[in-house]
C-alpha cells in the first residue's frame, strides 16, 4: 500500500506549516541554482542520478534539491546530494549572518527519500554522506541517524526506527 505523505516546511518570518511537494527536478530548476553553494547545472551536477525538487506549493517556489539512487547491494536508498536553497541554507546564510526563511527542507527531502525506500522494499533506510560536522549532528539530532564507518566519520546511516519516526509527522490522517 502506498502511504501519502503531506509535506511541509516552516516558514520563519510567520511561524507557520507550509505545504510543499516534491517533483522531478527540471532544466529551470538547475537554472535558478546561479546563487545557490552548488550550481545544479554544471557538467558534474548533471551527472547526479535522479534529481528531484523540493516546492513551495503556493506560490510557486524552489526550496531544494536532491540526488539519490538506489543501492540494490545496500538496500537502500543512498542519498548522493542535497541542498537547500540560498534562503534557507545555513553555510551561505552563515557567511553573511542572515537569518533562515524556512526550516525542515531537509527533513522534508528525507522523508520523501524514506518512502522512496519502503517504495522499493528497502524498509526505509537511507545512506549518506554529511557534508559538515554541523550537519552530521543536525542529521544524529533530528533524523536519529547514525555514524557507520570508522574510516569515514561524515558516512551516517537512517535505520528502519528513524525512517519510521522521519516519516510519522507526514502522514497524512485517512481517517482526518
Amino acid at each position: 500500500m502506498r502511504q501519502t505523505l503531506e509535506l511541509f516546511v516552516w516558514d520563519a518570518t510567520c511561524d507557520e506549516k507550509i505545504p510543499v511537494a516534491v517533483r522531478p527536478a527540471a532544466d529551470l530548476d538547475f537554472a535558478a541554482t546561479q546563487e545557490w553553494q552548488t550550481r545544479w547545472d554544471t557538467e558534474q551536477a548533471l551527472q547526479f542520478p535522479n534529481k528531484v525538487a523540493l516546492y513551495r506549493t503556493d506560490p510557486k517556489e524552489l526550496l531544494g534539491l536532491m540526488s539519490y539512487a538506489l543501492d540494490e547491494r545496500a538496500m537502500a536508498v543512498e542519498i548522493v546530494y542535497l541542498e537547500s536553497a540560498p534562503h534557507s541554507n545555513a553555510n551561505l546564510l552563515h557567511k553573511t549572518g542572515g537569518q533562515k526563511r524556512y526550516y525542515g527542507i531537509a527533513k522534508a527531502l528525507f522523508a520523501h527519500a524514506v518512502q522512496l525506500s519502503l517504495q522499493a522494499g528497502f524498509d526505509g533506510v537511507l545512506v549518506f554522506r554529511a557534508k559538515t560536522s554541523g550537519l552530521l549532528e543536525y542529521y544524529t539530532r533530528v533524523l536519529g541517524a547514525r555514524r557507520v564507518a570508522a574510516y569515514d566519520p561524515f558516512r551516517m546511516v537512517v535505520w528502519e526506527d528513524a525512517a519510521q519516526r522521519i516519516i510519522a509527522e507526514y502522514r497524512r490522517d485517512p481517517h482526518g
